[in-house]
């Protein structure tokens, strides 16, 4: 029996994508002892993944990770996680295979580097580090593992509303472009309330909206644990968001998903699922890529999505609820 360490990923986006590694990795290796090890802020999501024998935190101190390593006796390590300690941490606790791409200048530090052939979206391009290796991969959809045992939930008055409930999240943790402006996150709150929506702001951002609170809008951003985050956005009519982890949560649960995408980040971080629409604009500085995102000031592709359009979107997905219940 092989005794296998999955390394990362550790931000909620990469890791809700990688989940189809996951069950793929373990339908390969059926009697193998398969460990993933996580940061905290994916920790909650990692839990209770059940193609796994155990989930370790992956702290800060890392002395403690690599004797954490050594004790496991792994003999394999993928490694997920795109960053050099993560390499580091595994040839420090004398793990004999490292599998993983070459990037941060760790190539060295692998014995297995994967070849990027091209680009691809995230899900593929995790998955294809089994395939580089001859590994079966017959299902890519992500997974969300929900925890069951739902206690003190904090927030059990948002849905006490006898009306449709639309979360938004308008900007992203990162301080970049991906940001929808105030007035329009204001203009679409306000009719949207104006036929009885109820609104719910979300999010984990250092670029923070003072939006007006009335009793049908409520704003939780960067107030919200992980847990509670999956527990309301589960039942949402709608769910609104920038380029974001909570976005591929939200479109992985089934949720009525509207992704404002700049022009080029689609392409390998757009939200899959059947209820999904992605909304992005043609500008001349387009396609972009994260470094321009990091250094743009004119935010022009995020300032060409209107409210209105993303107001019509929401009424077209509610609509079609209402008929597929019919």
């Amino acid at each position: 029996m092989k005794r296998t360490l999955i390394r990362g990923p550790d931000t909620v986006g990469s890791f809700v994508l990688a989940t189809p590694f996951f069950r793929e990795l373990r339908k390969n290796c059926p009697n193998d002892y398969i460990v993933l090890s996580v940061k905290q802020a994916v920790f909650d999501l990692a839990k209770n993944c059940p193609y796994v024998d155990k989930v370790l935190l992956y702290g800060k101190n890392k002395f403690v990770n690599i004797q954490q390593f050594k004790k496991e006796k792994f003999d394999t390590a993928f490694l997920l996680s795109g960053s050099f300690e993560s390499a580091l941490i595994c040839f420090l606790a004398g793990i004999k295979n490292r599998i993983g791409y070459p990037h941060d200048h760790r190539g060295f530090l692998l014995t297995h580097k994967i070849k990027e052939i091209q680009k691809k979206h995230y899900v593929d391009y995790i998955l294809y580090i089994l395939e580089s290796l001859n590994y079966t991969v017959l299902d890519k959809t992500p997974e969300v593992y929900i925890d069951k045992k739902i206690n003190n939930f904090k927030y059990p008055q948002i849905f006490s509303y006898n009306k449709p409930i639309i979360g938004i999240t308008y900007a992203s943790v990162a301080n970049d472009a991906r940001y929808w402006p105030k007035e329009y996150v204001e203009e679409l709150v306000n009719s949207l309330v104006e036929k009885n929506f109820a609104i719910v702001l979300l999010g984990k951002t250092n670029k923070v909206y003072q939006i007006k609170q009335t009793e049908n809008v409520i704003d939780l951003v960067n107030k919200t644990s992980l847990s509670d985050f999956v527990n309301i956005v589960r039942k949402l009519s709608c769910y609104v968001s920038v380029a974001t982890g909570g976005i591929h949560i939200a479109s992985v649960l089934g949720v009525n998903t509207i992704g404002l995408y700049i022009l080029g980040d689609e392409f390998g971080w757009s939200p899959i699922g059947k209820n999904v629409f992605v909304i992005t604009k043609k500008v001349h500085c387009a396609p972009c890529t994260p470094h321009k995102m990091k250094y743009c000031r004119e935010n022009i592709c995020m300032k060409s999505i209107t409210p209105k359009e993303v107001e019509q979107q929401i009424l077209n997905f509610l609509t079609k609820s209402c008929i597929d219940k019919q």
